[in-house]
């Protein structure tokens, strides 16, 4: 019903394309809107005819294209092409306005009618005007063209581009090919053509090697015998050492670097007048560079020839060594170099220091302070007119713990046992005035003490994860249960008259969880500490007891000359769920 209900709405609507006049110059463009939830195709058309009518040009366009995306009748989506051409036209989008009115003329001609088929001429004519066409041919396949910044595709293209009047810059690049750039200005309604020819990168430098007057040597070219002296040819661009060598002179290695399509001439030198290089780092590591020559790992030694030179040592993680220097004839430059750790390394050793291998072995105690949040389920709590009183007064329970645990982590999860021992206590008092018959001559209170001790054992999942190498958070859960024994004193009073009443204790045994959740301040790679909140829980009506049995024979009074009897029925120490929350602080060892 929604889907013809839109199509009524649209068929009704006076198309919004045929009622905005062109601006009087290009808008700027807004920041793409945030895009909406996805519609139907149908209800897409509408969003975009009720943006038109608001002039939200750009959600206009939005909701048109995203509905063409979708099927529908050929109808609407004429519709929703003219509408999408028409917001393209209102934000000034001359080229591809121009594209989606040519395209509408080409596929929808026959179906439209009178008046938007006058409307899509004049748009056509007017963008003629405002647009031309960019013929871009570039012989090798596979090239990266940009138009105006913009990537326009990989070569081969499409035969025609159109394009705003007016500059335009093409920038073609493939990989071993010298960029191609150029600048063409697109008169309107005309097309421009540019022939791109990518010229192949140089890849060598041309080299010249001669030697010493009157003495002919042979060349050698990175070890390999190129020929005698005078010597020249192409050499790959990157390093490369050019010595020599004959039957009577040694001649010392020179280190050069190829520079692509550039051309460099280097002078063998022999023994006689050749310098001598002796390079160490001061632990035996690093590459030693002599010319940008690689020499040696740690040391070298060795003759060169006479003029300028550059050392560079270089070692992972340190800082480059770098120095400039002059060799004379037959003299010895000799160093030791000492590498010194990059910013980032020292600041990356500190932190592996600092960040212990989060495997192995951990374990960990603390104490917690837990109040109830559940209240303990006393018969005061539960049933206090039942006993006779008027009212009562019953707070919930206070108590604390300590635990302890050891359980073994794989980052970031671990499995744990826990141990704890748990105590609580609250006082509950029983109003009485004297109107209960069974209570006629009590007129006063009746304070109940309560108090608990037990421990808890649990299996226990943590997760943890690291927030800088001294702040850690983490979380633990698990199943387990606990055996609490519980304590009760009643105190009764009426005036001058007292009785104090003390049952044996009583034992529970119930399932209980145990949760928590905590930030670790690591003091050392093997210490930290932790503050966060623990949780306790049990059900004291499970198994065991949680009552006291009834008693006779107990009276206010029991000295004096007329005693009263006090009814003692069967109190409940605790009933249902027993939870405790509070903060908790200790401290973890191991990872």
């Amino acid at each position: 019903m929604v889907f013809f209900a839109v199509l009524a709405a649209v068929a009704e609507a006076t198309p919004v394309y045929a009622q905005a006049a062109p601006p009087a110059a290009p808008p700027v463009t807004p920041a793409p809107p945030v895009a909406p939830a996805p519609l139907a195709p149908a209800a897409e058309v509408a969003a975009g005819d009720k943006s038109a009518r608001a002039k939200d040009w750009a959600g206009a366009l939005a909701h048109y294209q995203a509905s063409l995306q979708g099927t529908l009748d050929a109808k609407l989506q004429l519709h929703a092409q003219l509408g999408a051409a028409d917001a393209l036209f209102q934000l000034g989008r001359a080229p591809e306005a121009y594209d989606a009115y040519d395209d509408i003329q080409r596929t929808s001609g026959t179906k439209l009618g009178g008046g938007d088929k006058t409307i899509v001429a004049a748009r056509l004519k007017d963008l003629a005007g405002k647009t031309g066409t960019l013929s871009l041919h570039v012989e090798e396949a596979g090239a990266d063209v940009q138009l105006d910044g913009k990537a326009l595709g990989t070569s081969p293209l499409a035969a025609l581009t159109r394009v705003a009047a007016g500059a335009h810059e093409v920038h073609v690049t493939k990989a071993g090919f010298v960029p191609f750039v150029s600048h063409v200005d697109v008169a309107p309604d005309v097309k421009a053509i540019i022939d791109v020819t990518l010229v192949r990168a140089a890849t060598t430098g041309h080299v010249v090697v001669q030697g010493p007057p009157g003495e002919p040597l042979r060349v050698l070219v990175d070890g390999v015998d190129r020929g005698a002296t005078p010597w020249e040819g192409d050499l790959p661009a990157g390093a490369h050492e050019i010595s020599g060598r004959s039957s009577t002179v040694s001649v010392a290695p020179q280190g050069i670097m190829v520079t692509a399509g550039e051309r460099d001439q280097v002078t063998l030198v022999t023994a006689a007048t050749a310098g001598h290089v002796q390079i160490r780092t001061s632990d035996g590591k690093g590459l030693v560079y002599l010319d940008g020559i690689v020499k040696g790992e740690g040391a070298f030694a060795g003759d060169t020839s006479p003029g300028p030179h550059t050392l560079v040592v270089t070692r992972e993680g340190y800082d480059r060594y770098e120095k400039s220097f002059t060799l004379a004839p037959r003299d010895t430059m000799a160093e030791t170099v000492t590498l010194h750790p990059t910013a980032s390394a020292a600041e990356a050793a500190k932190a592996q220091v600092a960040e212990r291998p989060y495997q192995g072995i951990y374990g960990g105690f603390g104490f917690a302070f837990l109040p109830s949040v559940s209240g303990q389920g006393t018969d005061l709590e539960t049933s206090c007119s039942t006993l006779g009183a008027s009212s009562c007064s019953t707070p919930k329970p206070v108590g604390g713990g300590l635990f302890g645990y050891v359980g073994y982590t794989w980052d970031p999860v671990g499995f744990e046992l826990f141990v704890g021992g748990e105590g609580d206590t609250t006082q509950q008092t029983a109003h009485f005035d004297g109107s209960a018959p069974q209570f006629s001559f009590l007129s006063g209170d009746e304070k109940f003490t309560y108090v608990r001790v037990g421990g808890l054992a649990a299996l226990r999942v943590r997760a943890s994860a690291s927030f800088g190498p001294v702040l850690r958070g983490t979380i633990a859960g698990g199943v387990g249960f606990s055996i609490k024994e519980m304590f009760m004193e009643r105190s009764s009073t009426a005036g001058a008259l007292h009785d104090a009443y003390a049952p044996s204790s009583i034992q529970y045994i119930s399932p209980a969880i145990t949760a928590e959740a905590a930030l670790q301040l690591r003091a050392s790679s093997t210490l930290a500490f932790s503050l966060g909140l623990l949780l306790w829980a049990d059900n004291a009506s499970i198994a065991g007891s949680n009552s006291v049995p009834a008693s006779s024979g107990r009276y206010l009074g029991a000295q004096s000359s007329t005693p009263y009897p006090i009814e003692t029925p069967q109190y409940h120490l605790a009933t249902g769920a027993q939870v405790f929350l509070g903060p908790q602080l200790g401290m973890q060892f191991g990872p």
